[in-house]
C-alpha cells in the first residue's frame, strides 16, 4: 500500500456500500498513491524545515503511466543545480511484492536500486522516505478499519496495520476521506512502537473531474523536521511508455 497519496480521482461514495471493507477502501487509496500523477505531468515545490530552522528548497517533475498493467512513475529534479538531473523511477510490484525503486545520480552516471535495507532513508534529504514512493509490499488484510472521524471537518475512514516486511515502519494509521478516497493524515510508528512521523493534506484542488492534494506536509516528530510538497503546475503527460525505464533515466 502506497502511504503518500497526492493524486486522486474524484469518486462518489454513492458507488460503493455504505460500508466499505477495509480492502475496497486501500485499493481505492492505492490505485490514487504515491506520486501517481496517472497520465499527468506536474511540477513541485519541496521545501524542507530542518529541526535548527534551516530551510532548504528544491523542484522537481513527476509523471505517471499504466505500462502493462503497473503503475510507473518518474520523478526528476530540474533545481537547485546541485541536484538537476536527479531522477527516480518507482514501478509497482504487485499484491504482496514491494514496488522496485531505481535512483538515477548524474554525477555517477548510472543508475541503482534502492535496497530494501535502503527505503527508511531520507530521500533527497527531505522528511520522505524512499518507502514513502513506493508500495511495501503490505497485503489489504493486514489493516484494519478502527473508526470514522472528522480531518478539518470532513469524514473518514480511520484504517490501520502494519506496511509490510519492506517497510522501515512498525504500524501505520491512515485517515481516508470518504468523498475522494484521498488519504488526508497518516501517522508513522518505527519498529520500536515510537511515533515517527505525521502527514497532512494540506489543501485539495479540482483538475479535469480529479481532485488532488494540492500541498502536503510530512513532519518528523523525532528530529523536529518538516517537508512541504506544494503542485505548482499540472498538465497532461505526453510522455510514451519508453520514458518509464531505467534507460531513460540515464538519458536525461
Amino acid at each position: 500500500m502506497r502511504m503518500v497519496v497526492v493524486l486522486t480521482c474524484v469518486v462518489s461514495v454513492s458507488a460503493w456500500a455504505a460500508d466499505p471493507s477495509v480492502k475496497e477502501i486501500a485499493q481505492k487509496a492505492r490505485e490514487r498513491g504515491g506520486l501517481n500523477w496517472s497520465s499527468l505531468k506536474a511540477e513541485l515545490k519541496v521545501v524542507t524545515t530542518a529541526g535548527d530552522g534551516r530551510v532548504k528548497e528544491q523542484q522537481l517533475v513527476t509523471s505517471s503511466r499504466n505500462v502493462a498493467g503497473k503503475t510507473r512513475t518518474v520523478s526528476r529534479f530540474i533545481s537547485p543545480v546541485g541536484v538537476a538531473g536527479v531522477a527516480v523511477l518507482v514501478v509497482e510490484g504487485g499484491p504482496g511484492v514491494a514496488d522496485d525503486i531505481s535512483l538515477y545520480l548524474p554525477k555517477l552516471k548510472r543508475v541503482r536500486k534502492v535496497a530494501p535495507t535502503e527505503r527508511g532513508k531520507s530521500f533527497m534529504d527531505t522528511d520522505f522516505s524512499y518507502a514513502d514512493l513506493g508500495g511495501s509490499g503490505a497485503k489489504d488484510d493486514d489493516f484494519s478499519k478502527t473508526g470514522d472521524e472528522k480531518v478539518d471537518g470532513r469524514d473518514t475512514w480511520v484504517i490501520e496495520g502494519k506496511p509490510g516486511d519492506a517497510s522501515p515502519y512498525g504500524q501505520v494509521k491512515l485517515w481516508v476521506d470518504k468523498a475522494t478516497f484521498v488519504p488526508l493524515r497518516a501517522e508513522y510508528q518505527d519498529k520500536d512502537g515510537k511515533l515517527l512521523k505525521r502527514y497532512h493534506t494540506l489543501s485539495l484542488k479540482a483538475f479535469k473531474g480529479r481532485t488532488l492534494a494540492a500541498s502536503m506536509q510530512m513532519e518528523n516528530v523525532q528530529t523536529h523536521s518538516k517537508t512541504v510538497l506544494t503542485v505548482l503546475s499540472l498538465d497532461d503527460s505526453a510522455l510514451g511508455d519508453d520514458a518509464f525505464t531505467e534507460q531513460a533515466l540515464e538519458r536525461g
